[in-house]
């Protein structure tokens, strides 16, 4: 069991999901065998070095595990044989953007789901969801939301796929900073479609 402290409190099994995927009629699981080989886990202080030595962005890293540690989402981290394969996190505080403020108060987010390019498509995103799905249920939460890019039409078949279905508010145009390790910090702007799910 590991307890956030704040508004997130988050038991997470990831073998639940798994069990989740098996079909009951002949008891085969549906997952491949590298999702069958993943864990996924909260990450923590102690995984700082690891994250950023495979997978970058060091200061986005950094500033996650400290919303974590106030309470404000959690960082979900897929380790495949001892090394970070993806992470999402699940964003608990209120959204940067005045529309989804307004339109989904209190309902957390996905942001940032990374898979390793070399691991697309063996279903470690997909397990990253559902793995975030769970961990906004047990905080109490009805519904999960996230933004995907117009120019992103394979990811809103997955999360369609999912069970994600368009907020029907229009689109709406994210704005964050970016700190390159060689450089300064770059303002960043994308105009996504805002997708929900009911858990």
């Amino acid at each position: 069991m590991v307890v956030l402290p704040g508004s997130c409190r988050l038991v997470t099994d990831p073998r639940a999901w798994v069990r989740k995927q098996v079909d009951g009629l002949c008891g085969i699981a549906r997952l491949n065998l590298v999702t069958a080989r993943v864990e996924i886990r909260p990450g923590s202080d102690a995984d700082l070095a690891t994250l950023v030595a495979v997978l970058g962005e060091h200061h986005w890293f950094t500033d996650r595990l400290a919303r974590q540690q106030r309470g404000g989402g959690v960082l979900l981290v897929a380790w495949l044989d001892g090394r970070p394969a993806g992470e999402v996190f699940l964003e608990c505080e209120p959204a940067n953007e005045p529309e989804v403020r307004r339109q989904l108060p209190g309902v957390p987010r996905l942001g940032h789901l990374e898979v390793l390019g070399p691991l697309w498509g063996q279903g470690i995103g997909t397990a990253l969801i559902g793995a975030a799905e769970d961990s906004a249920r047990q905080l109490g939460h009805e519904r999960i939301a996230l933004g995907v890019g117009l120019d992103s039409p394979k990811a809103r078949r997955l999360y369609e796929r999912l069970g994600y279905v368009d907020w029907g508010q229009g689109t709406v145009v994210g704005t964050w900073v970016e700190y390159p390790d060689d450089g300064p910090p770059v303002t960043l702007s994308e105009t996504w479609s805002v997708l929900v799910k009911r858990l």
